[in-house]
């Protein structure tokens, strides 16, 4: 193994402490960003209000009086142009914070971890035809965070993909991480590994085949990419039990899903990689499932930015990829 800064070594208290500066130096920008924007729709909230008044007065002076409801379109129109500044300002701010503080992370790995905050949409395709992510039709993938750890290679992006015609018409298919990791050895069929939540999900989908491992096959199911039938003793020769430990290890990890209690991970490993899908939700403060976004940050409106709390949650992240490459089978020394 080579000599290089494993997870546990990485102190958040200390990063944040080295990082203090620069975390002033984003809030005071945010608070710039912030005052800018509170300003910008005080204006159009004043134009608005001007428009729904003057458009309910010549309504009602030309139709009857029930007609000068239809004067609230200007109003909900203005609070649409608002909305639409909201969203696409917290997505600059979420940019600019993990173009700020993601490469101080990375340099916790003496350069074996490589941020780039564009990424390509083909590093899903492999996950499709594995079953690990549904059809989509738009979507992002961003962040990408490659390097190598103890012999690995390792590739992340977190992706957020939907199927759809528009913001107002889709549903979600997949938001989270995805990663590809090298194996060190050899998967043909491919392996299709999801999370068992009972009779519905064997009933549906690709065959399982047990493994025999009860505490494995309690947690998940496995199939073949290709259809191909296994019985279990060759599917335990293709996907050995240290595999099997390696998932359920990797799965408690990470934690459960909240609320449902399944796990947040699906997996499959095809020739030489490892692949995995990672579901970051959390339980909101309406005790609902909230969907976490790549960096984590309070929205830019917030009175308080959080920005400590968001930079541990960024160093957790990050760590994903080395973390789960701590629980696989150890690379085996060529002979």
């Amino acid at each position: 193994m080579t000599d290089r800064k494993t997870p546990d070594r990485i102190e958040s208290d200390q990063l944040l402490e080295r990082l203090q500066p620069k975390l002033d130096e984003l809030e005071k920008e945010r608070q710039e960003t912030r005052q800018s924007l509170l300003k910008l729709f005080a204006v159009i909230g004043a134009v608005t209000l001007v428009a729904v008044i003057a458009a309910a007065v010549a309504l009602a002076l030309v139709t009857e009086a029930s007609g000068a409801l239809i004067g609230l379109f200007p109003l909900m129109i203005g609070a649409l142009v608002m909305f639409k500044f909201a969203d696409g300002r917290q997505k600059r701010w979420r940019a600019r914070v993990a173009e700020a503080l993601v490469p101080e992370i990375c340099e916790q790995f003496d350069g074996e971890m490589e941020y780039r905050a564009d990424a390509s949409t083909d590093f899903v395709k492999p996950y499709t035809t594995l079953g690990l992510v549904g059809r989509w039709t738009r979507g992002e993938v961003q962040h990408l965070l490659h390097g190598e750890y103890r012999g690995r290679r390792f590739e992340m992006v977190h992706a957020d993909l939907r199927s759809g015609g528009n913001d107002n018409n889709d549903s979600k298919v997949f938001k989270g991480f995805l990663l590809r990791i090298q194996t060190q050895a050899s998967f043909e069929p491919g392996l299709y590994i999801r999370p068992n939540f009972g009779l519905f999900a064997k009933a549906f989908g690709k065959r399982a085949v047990p493994t025999g491992n009860k505490g494995f096959d309690d947690r998940f199911l496995v199939s073949t990419d290709d259809g191909q039938a296994l019985d279990s003793d060759q599917l335990n020769a293709l996907f050995t039990p240290d595999w099997q430990q390696a998932l359920l290890a990797i799965d408690e990890t990470m934690g459960p899903m909240p609320i449902t209690n399944h796990s947040r991970l699906s997996a499959g490993l095809k020739y030489d990689a490892f692949y995995m899908t990672l579901d970051r939700s959390e339980v909101g403060r309406l005790r609902n499932l909230r969907e976490r976004s790549f960096p984590d940050v309070n929205h830019l409106l917030s009175s308080e930015s959080a920005l400590e709390e968001s930079l541990r949650k960024m160093v957790d992240d990050v760590l994903v990829c080395p973390r789960v490459i701590d629980q696989l089978p150890e690379v085996r020394a060529a002979s």
